[in-house]
């Protein structure tokens, strides 16, 4: 049987009602009125909150109909191009083959070694994050270069954390040199020249702390 979530309001009626039916109608009736400010109460919340939503909605589909008059046809779009940046096109597109490629392999060690080692796997939907194509203003052609960048970025981002866990897990030495960019779990690891902590950090570091540690 699904567990039903308790309910206050719900429970304070059903209390009510085996109230009145086991005293009687009338020994109760203060109760009775107690019970109908509530039920009004919770009711106008409830209103309150349809009304917000409803407002909320309405001003999203404004603000993308005066965003829709900044959109440009695609025809426009293409007139600006270059021959040398039409030249880029083939390269440009030709690169989803590998990182398909590289996608594939990446979730399967990530789904198979992660689960060996007990590392918290990472969350994909915080990296895959693909919302400008509900933007009124950019045109079908823009939308689909978006979507492109979209995934490649984000499947960068999400081979990054990949990798800087499982560095985590197998080497978690700063480098003495300062890096451009770091992973989220570089800050965690030993300095370049502790080597009198490196051995009891690193067991440390490969007992996740739940979810905390993942984020």
């Amino acid at each position: 049987m699904s567990h039903i979530p308790q309910d206050p309001i719900r429970d304070f009626i059903r209390t009510q009602i085996a109230t009145l039916k086991q005293y009687g109608r009338d020994a109760q009736l203060p109760n009775l009125w107690t019970l109908r400010d509530i039920v009004i109460r919770e009711i106008d919340r409830h209103l309150d909150r349809v009304r917000d939503a409803r407002d909320l909605v309405t001003r999203a589909l404004q603000k993308q109909r005066d965003l829709q008059r900044y959109r440009v046809s695609v025809w426009r779009s293409w007139r600006f191009l270059t021959l040398r940046k039409l030249l880029s096109v083939p390269f440009i597109y030709g690169m989803i083959i590998p990182a398909l490629i590289l996608h594939v392999a990446l979730e399967i060690y990530h789904q198979v070694c992660f689960r060996l080692y007990d590392i918290p796997r990472v969350r994909a939907r915080d990296y895959f994050i693909f919302d400008r194509g509900h933007l009124s203003y950019l045109n079908w052609l823009e939308k689909i270069n978006c979507a492109y960048c979209s995934y490649f970025n984000g499947l960068t981002g999400y081979a990054t954390e990949i990798a800087g866990r499982t560095e985590r897990y197998w080497c978690p030495i700063k480098h003495a040199r300062r890096r451009a960019f770091t992973h989220s779990q570089y800050p965690l690891f030993v300095e370049y020249l502790d080597g009198k902590h490196y051995q009891q950090r690193l067991m440390q570091l490969r007992r996740w702390d739940s979810n905390r540690d993942a984020q």
